[in-house]
This record gives C-alpha cells, structure tokens and sequence, in this order.
C-alpha cells in the first residue's frame, strides 16, 4: 500500500511539512540571542512543526526540553508533564540532569507512579515544580538549555502556575532560552500584555504565518514528483482554497494525490473532488461545531463565509443585533476561529467556511 506523501494527522515532523523557513530562522535567532518569544496561531496552523524545527536546529548548540500544557489540570498534572520534559531530554544533557536530580531528590520519569500513590504518599505538588525548575536552572549553569512550552495558553488551568514559572526563571533568562506557543490567541495575548499577569511585557509575541504560495507549490510538487505523479498546476488552485492554512492544505494535496494514478497528471477537476472529499470527511465535526456555537457566533459565521458586514443585510434579515454581533465577534476571534482582516472577518478554517456556504446557501 502507497504511503501518501501528505500526511495530515496529529503534529507533523518537519521532514513531512517544512516548517516556515523565515519564521524558523526568527525563532532560532531569537532563542540564539535569548530573547524570549511568543508564537502564535490558530490549532494546527504549523506552530508545533515549526518548534521542533526549531529544536532540531539547536542540538548541537543547546539542550531542547520539550513541555506541552494542553489542557493543564492540576499542580499534580503540572509536575508529571514537567517530569515527562525534562527525562525526555537525551544526549549529552542527560547526565548532567540525572545528577542535579538526585542531588534536588527528584527522581526522573517516575511521577506518573507517585502520584498515583494514596494521598498520604504523594509528594507536594507544587514543591515538586519547584524543584524540577530549580534542576533546569542549575542545568543551565552547565550548558545551553532552551525550554519550549507548547500550549503555554493552558498554563491558565493552574492557578499560580504562571506566577511560580516566571519567579523560577526570571533571573535566568540568558542562561535558559524561552520560547512559547499558543492556540488561544486571546490567552496568549492576555498572558503576556496583560499588566496583572506574571509574564506580562516578557516577551516578544510572534505571528505564526500560512504558507506562502511558493511554499505550497513546493511541497505539492515534490510530494507528487517523489511518488511518480505530475502535480500539473493544481498548487494554485490548492493555496487558492486553502489560503495556506497548513493542515488544510497538507489535507486537500492528500484528497486530490489519492485520485491520480502514478504517472498521471493532476487536474483541476481532481482538485474539486478533493474539496467534496474533504467536507464530506469533515462534515460531522463541522455540524457538531456549529451547533456548539450560540445563534449570535452562528450568524456571525454565515455572514463572514459569503464576505459580508456582520452588521450588513443579511445579517440584519437573519436578526442579528449589533449588541450580538459583537460579543460573537469577539468570541469567535478569541477561541481562533476568526481573523480581523482589516475591516473584514476571514475564517479562518477554510473548510469551516466553505461548508457554511454549502450548507446555508
């Protein structure tokens, strides 16, 4: 069985997906230059791949440790995942961690199991993360560390998780290399220039931006090139739909790869009937989240699907009030589903909004 040259689920490794090149050589420079930074971007909009490009740049200068905060929980949830990071590291990093660790009477690796002790047994939680950022300070005396924090947005879950965080780290910010990610835009930008946050004005907040039109045109090609297919000209009409967005367009160049035979030629009509395939294959999840949405976020949506003022007259034949569409507005932008562009809304999901035109009309 064929492998497809474009795969499209979960994070992808950058060998699959070259990651932004600017952006990466921004980030490096940046860590390089311990500055430290902020990305941001929609879910599944290339963050991840870029990060770990980024990380894979760095081995030979520093040592990457990895920690993701999707959806903390808990002090308890916030020492293993720190526990996970920091075992993880491998190479020329791991002894000198192994020895400060047991000299802190931290034990690597091992958290997921103390925890699950009865209560009695459980070491304190939040003592816990103390020490394992102490051991990542103390590390950093002896080599370049760079912690990139995924989903740093989910840090919010734990209250007195950010203020603990800088406290450790603010004094060693030259020695250890920062860089955050987020998908929660309106998180990420209160985490940071919110005056009462821990880490306001700490760092410098990073676009992550789509894929250019060469960069589309490149991954198609050598995808369809690599497997014995001629990709024809359907690059541009996959960043036409796309407009970018990284999963979707990894998505599309799949639906329409799967139709040509090797040693065909990709068409434009191969391109139509990858959109139907993709909608039909994200239909359920598309409905489902919608109907998650109020009536206000709806109505928001179907306006900017077809370009319209969400105070225009369609909205306003939909019954949509100003007072509603704003709030919506504003939701919508925060949970990453839509994008000011100038003084129009894009979605950002190409196909989220492709299937509210189909559906609504």
């Amino acid at each position: 069985m064929e492998l497809t040259p474009f795969p499209h689920h979960g994070p992808l490794d950058p060998s699959w997906l070259p990651a932004n090149q600017d952006l990466v050589d921004d980030l490096v420079q940046r860590v390089t230059e311990r500055r430290v930074t902020a990305v941001l971007g929609p879910r599944r909009f290339g963050k991840t791949t870029a990060l770990r490009s980024v990380a894979e740049r760095l081995e030979d200068t520093a040592v990457p440790v990895w920690l993701d905060l999707y959806e903390l929980t808990s002090w308890a949830d916030f020492a293993i995942r720190l526990d996970r990071a920091i075992a993880g590291v491998v190479g020329r990093g791991s002894s000198a961690f192994g020895e400060i660790a047991a000299g802190l009477q931290l034990q690597l690796g091992v958290m997921g199991v103390e925890f699950r002790k009865p209560a009695a047994q459980r070491p304190d939680a939040m003592l816990t993360v103390h020490a394992q950022f102490d051991l990542l300070v103390a590390a950093s005396a002896l080599q370049p560390i760079v912690l990139i924090v995924d989903e740093f947005s989910g840090i919010v879950g734990v209250d007195g998780a950010a203020a603990l965080m800088r406290t450790a780290l603010q004094h060693h910010f030259q020695e250890i290399g920062l860089l955050f990610a987020g998908s929660e835009p309106s998180t990420m930008q209160m985490l940071f220039t919110d005056r009462a946050e821990p880490f306001y004005a700490q760092a410098d907040l990073v676009e992550a931006p789509p894929l250019s039109t060469g960069a589309v045109e490149s991954i198609v090609r050598q995808g369809f090139a690599d497997s014995g297919r001629d990709a024809g000209s359907v690059a541009a009409h996959i960043r036409s739909f796309t407009l970018g967005h990284p999963h979707r367009t990894m998505e599309l160049a799949d639906a329409v790869w799967r139709q040509v035979d090797r040693g065909g030629v990709a068409s434009v009509e191969h391109v139509v009937r990858g959109i139907d395939a993709v909608l039909a294959a994200g239909s359920a999840g598309m409905e489902r989240l919608f109907s998650s949405m109020s009536t206000g976020e709806q109505l928001v949506l179907r306006s900017a699907a077809h370009g319209d003022s969400i105070f225009g007259p369609l909205a306003k034949s939909l019954g949509q009030s100003n007072g509603r569409a704003q709030h919506a507005r504003s939701t919508l932008v925060d949970r990453g589903h839509l994008q000011r562009n100038g003084s129009a809304l894009d979605i950002i999901d190409p196909v989220l909004a492709e299937w509210v035109r189909r559906t609504f009309g």
